[in-house]
């Protein structure tokens, strides 16, 4: 057994220098560019096991448990996933469906105003409710470029686009993932992520387009950019609610494109007429993936699969670490839920199968696009363990109630921590995700110990930290290489977009605030 210590060294504050330290070697590693990411986090990674191990007392077997707990979670559900949204994304590719789409988004018109809205926000939100990370910014930044939209604002409109879909975006994950390291459960987190997402995504497209076009151009096309966005708002946050947390954004996305195409239809925008035959042809694999996931959320259907499913306790953590007020009073439930079989990730994997069969492709063409998705993305799958398993550790060994400990005095002023905390890790590890691994558990902590509500604080760091995902180094660099801008453009993105990117953070607090005030927070 292993008891929790959040003050192992007197004076307190050299506990939490102590604490600090992974996380300032990270930001160093990262900001200075001296390191490749998975090599930062390799480093992060063994600091942090020695610090839980010689000033923490965590027993070595109970830390490489923490690990392996990490590594076992972020392949499985997190990175299955990603990677099968990826696979998908590839099979609709090879099948010719992903430049049927480019086509159908063709305009007449010279002005950039309809592309930034339709391509620039409604095909980067689409993308990233599917594939995530860096596809969108690097796929549709190359569109934009290709449709006649400067490198600049090609750039800008795809940056500024990728972050508020990924609240809900990469098939659900962030919100599976908050839900696991905050220890609340998955409805009590999706409800309090919509209602801190619901000004956010109304005004995602207005931002987009103010950044991409200006305020002036931008006033022109106002009623587009409110039903848009309004509409995106509305599907998105209905359907994570009511249907799936791994949906939501993948129907909003598409219910923000229909609306948009119908509007600019009418006023004959574009140069193929768009009939519902066609966007259903064209949008097939991921009508096709809404199908097959919307199935196997269903709640008779999911209890089969998840029998076929084992949850498997590990071994060297579970019911072996002993938390102490105020972060619990008793032994931690360590278990890691094997769901294969009723992951969302299967679902996608079977619609890509359906794809390719309804689209005669050739089985050995599929499998090998099988197996080249997942060498393609052997970097992601690493980055998302170790950053998980630097999360876990920090959170098992007491070290995360340590850094929990001085937002004591704050109160309801962690209301803003959260935030910026949220913001501070997306653009340090350029996801969401990552950002909710490394630092998600914490909030939990700082919940309890200020007295605020979990979910709440949850959801207001989780909401906030896709602002930094616009100005993360990782996603300005792909936009640069993508638009085609010459190296060193990176500082001008960011002196153009660094105010928008804040602005989530700072809505985030701002809702926070209301609720607290109204006493419903």
């Amino acid at each position: 057994m292993f008891e929790q210590t959040y003050t192992p060294f007197q004076p307190v504050i050299l506990s939490l220098l102590l604490a600090i330290l992974p996380l300032a070697v990270l930001c160093i590693f990262l900001l200075s560019g001296w390191l490749k990411p998975p090599k930062a986090y390799v480093l992060t990674l063994l600091l942090t096991a020695i610090l839980a191990a010689g000033v923490w007392k965590m027993p070595p077997s109970m830390i490489a448990g923490g690990i392996l707990y990490g590594f076992l979670f972020a392949l499985f559900p997190l990175f299955y996933m990603i990677w099968s949204s990826i696979f998908l994304f590839k099979v609709a590719e090879q099948c010719g469906y992903i430049q049927s789409i480019q086509s159908t988004l063709t305009t007449e018109e010279e002005g950039i105003e309809w592309k930034v809205l339709l391509v620039g926000f409604g095909l980067t939100a689409f993308i990233d409710s599917t594939a995530g990370f860096l596809a969108p910014i690097v796929i549709v930044t190359a569109l934009l470029t290709q449709l006649g939209v400067p490198s600049v604002k090609s750039a800008i409109a795809t940056l500024t686009s990728s972050a508020v879909p990924a609240v809900f975006g990469g098939v659900g994950v962030p919100i599976l993932l908050l839900s696991q390291v905050t220890g609340q459960p998955l409805a009590d987190v999706v409800l309090q992520n919509v209602l801190f997402d619901i000004i956010p995504a109304m005004i995602a497209p207005f931002i987009t387009c103010i950044a991409t076009c200006g305020w002036k151009s931008s006033v022109k096309l106002v009623s587009p950019i409110l039903l848009g966005g309004a509409s995106y708002a509305g599907v998105t946050l209905l359907s994570v609610f009511y249907i799936s947390p791994s949906l939501g954004a993948i129907i909003g996305s598409v219910a923000y494109i229909a609306v948009i195409l119908y509007l600019a239809k009418r006023k004959g925008v574009f140069v193929q007429t768009i009939t519902i035959k066609a966007f259903m042809k064209s949008w097939w694999p991921f009508l096709l993936l809404t199908a097959c996931v919307a199935v196997w959320n269903v709640p008779g259907i999911q209890s089969i699969l998840k029998s076929l499913d084992r949850n498997w306790p590990i071994a060297l953590l579970d019911k072996q670490v002993i938390s102490h007020a105020p972060f619990g009073d008793g032994a931690l439930s360590v278990v890691w839920k094997g769901q294969i079989v009723a992951s969302s990730g299967t679902a996608i994997v079977l619609a890509a199968f359906i794809t390719a069969v309804t689209s005669r492709m050739a089985i050995r063409t599929w499998f090998r696009l099988f197996v080249s998705s997942l060498y393609s993305m052997k970097i992601v799958a690493l980055n998302l363990a170790l950053i998980t398993s630097v999360g876990f550790l920090l959170v098992y060994s007491g070290i995360s109630g340590t850094l929990a400990s001085p937002f004591q005095q704050l109160s309801s002023g962690y209301l803003l921590v959260a935030p910026l905390m949220g913001w501070l890790g997306t653009f340090l590890t350029g996801s969401n995700s990552a950002s909710i691994a490394l630092f998600g558990g914490l909030q939990s902590y700082a919940a309890q110990i200020t007295h605020l509500p979990t979910s709440g604080i949850a959801a207001s760091f989780a909401v906030a930290a896709v602002g930094g995902k616009m100005v993360s180094p990782q996603a300005v660099e792909a936009a640069v290489k993508a638009s085609g801008l010459p190296a060193g453009s990176e500082a001008k993105l960011l002196r153009k977009i660094m105010g928008y990117s804040l602005l989530i953070p700072f809505l985030s607090f701002m809702v926070a605030l209301v609720w607290k005030i109204t006493a419903q927070f």
